[in-house]
């Protein structure tokens, strides 16, 4: 088995974060939950773009919007993801 190594800079990093919670005692939930949904939003949106028009993918996509509004990404985000999926399609049925 291989040992796990870090690189000089993320030990640093990790040395960085280990003495930021223990001065502030942590990262709040609230704090975690908003970095998950925005990545969250990040990734449909990415998703969004690279779509090719398959099927494979149109599954994966609905999969992902709904996990992504069952787990709190705001519904305006969620609309205008729709929307921009919309326009996806739309396009890739033009060309």
């Amino acid at each position: 088995m291989k040992r796990w190594t870090l690189t000089s800079e993320e030990a640093r990093d990790l040395a960085a974060r280990d003495a930021e919670a223990r001065a502030k005692g942590g990262i709040p939930h609230s704090e975690v939950v908003r970095k998950m949904l925005a990545d969250m939003e990040r990734e449909l949106g990415q998703m969004v773009a690279d779509y090719d028009g398959s099927p494979a993918r149109a599954r994966e996509l609905l999969e992902a919007l709904v996990i992504a509004e069952e787990e709190g990404v705001p519904a305006s985000s969620c609309a205008r993801i729709r929307h921009d999926l919309a326009v996806r399609i739309r396009d890739l049925r033009a060309a």
